[in-house]
């Protein structure tokens, strides 16, 4: 099956200093304390909400051990993969939280988390999600595995950033469906609302935008009928 047709009508331009963040917005060096951290930013793949500025992160004393995703700010991502006016089809820029491999794209780590780590319980971050601080688990450890994941929470994409940011979210953090498939039983993963197994039929499922999935009657059922608006029964985040 041929992949779907990039959309054209997403015109690539020069970043300028103002469009683009020059800093992290919110996030703290959990070694020093620096806030808004200026420069690299490291965030690690297996500690809730962990970062380090570059200062602390070169010292290798400071978190040796865990995996750490290095993540540039919008500006120098925006200048080193898209500076001369194209837009990348993948950006090969993540690392695994199991084994600390890098230089994945999402459908790499995807394949590979597949294919190596598909019995691993630990608890990780998403590396995409961590990078482009997306929903709850930007911070977030994963209720689930990581493929999972990556296979139901990154096939649809919104935002509300920059055009050029947005272009290079899109291809770093969307994957095409041909990649891979994926049994929900295999994983283990539940519907909260009913206690049952979400089953191996796809479209049984639906995935809120704070990533926990249900069965499609449950939660359409469930957002329906609350009086205090849509969210979602796992962790109460608006689904909007």
């Amino acid at each position: 099956q041929a992949k779907p047709a990039r959309d054209d009508s997403f015109i690539c331009f020069h970043p300028t200093r103002s469009a683009m963040s020059s800093f992290h917005k919110d996030i703290n060096c959990d070694a020093c304390g620096q806030q808004n951290l200026a420069g690299t930013r490291y965030a690690c793949l297996v500690c809730h909400d962990y970062d380090l500025c570059e200062n602390c992160h070169r010292r290798r004393n400071a978190h040796p051990f865990h995996p750490m995703q290095t993540v540039l700010m919008q500006r120098d991502l925006v200048l080193q993969y898209a500076g001369n006016g194209s837009c990348p089809e993948e950006l090969t820029i993540y690392r695994c939280p199991y084994c600390n491999q890098d230089g994945f794209s999402l459908g790499m780590l995807l394949k590979h988390a597949r294919a190596l780590h598909h019995d691993c319980s630990q608890k990780v971050r998403c590396p995409a999600c961590v990078t482009f601080r997306t929903g709850r688990y930007g911070t977030h450890l994963l209720d689930w595995s990581l493929a999972m994941h990556i296979e139901n929470a990154h096939m649809r994409f919104g935002t509300d950033v920059e055009l050029k940011f947005k272009l290079l979210q899109y291809a770093a953090t969307s994957h095409y469906k041909e990649i891979a498939t994926w049994n929900a039983d295999s994983d283990g993963a539940k519907c909260t609302i009913c206690s049952l197994a979400l089953g191996q039929d796809a479209g049984l499922y639906q995935f809120l935008d704070c990533g926990h999935g249900f069965h499609r009657a449950c939660i359409e059922t469930w957002l329906r009928d609350r009086t205090d608006g849509a969210t979602c029964p796992s962790c109460r985040e608006p689904n909007v």
